[in-house]
């Protein structure tokens, strides 16, 4: 398996993690190599290589999306989304959760970020698919005491 790529143009090495590991030691096949490029090579760059991102993201239900589905799902594009909710007892219940939820599960644990987006996935479940149906459709309010619970379970198992 070849874990090096050798551009002749920039004089680079792109290596992998593995075979810098094994250029680590100095009776290795990797060690010959790395030698003899840096022989033939005084200028040599070597650079490791890293992860590839991702063409398609999986979420846990199975729904496959060609983009990070929670880019740009920032808590100031949140609150924007929810103030554009109708008027009415669920648009203050649903700005109350979010209001307490951003300012008190910092306290808990060390970024509220997450515990926050996952409250607004769960509450807006249609969020990137049809934004719309909440300017037409009354919001279900998932309270926090039953948000918590949920998120317990998926903890424990």
């Amino acid at each position: 398996m070849k874990n090096y790529k050798f551009d002749f143009t920039t004089k680079t090495l792109t290596i992998t993690k593995a075979f810098a590991d094994e250029a680590e030691i100095p009776t290795t096949e990797e060690y010959a190599i790395l030698m003899k490029f840096q022989q033939d090579f005084p200028n040599l760059k070597i650079v490791r290589k890293t992860h590839k991102t991702p063409s398609k993201y999986h979420t846990k239900s199975g729904e496959v999306y060609n983009c990070n589905q929670y880019k740009n799902l920032s808590y100031e594009n949140m609150e924007r989304f929810m103030n554009a909710l109708p008027e009415g007892e669920s648009k203050e219940k649903v700005l109350e959760y979010y209001n307490f939820l951003r300012n008190n599960a910092g306290a808990i644990q060390t970024s509220a970020y997450k515990t926050v987006r996952e409250w607004f996935v769960d509450q807006f479940p249609l969020y990137r698919k049809n934004p719309l149906f909440y300017l037409k459709n009354e919001v279900k309010v998932i309270e926090i005491k039953a948000f918590t619970e949920q998120q317990e379970k998926q903890i424990a198992q």
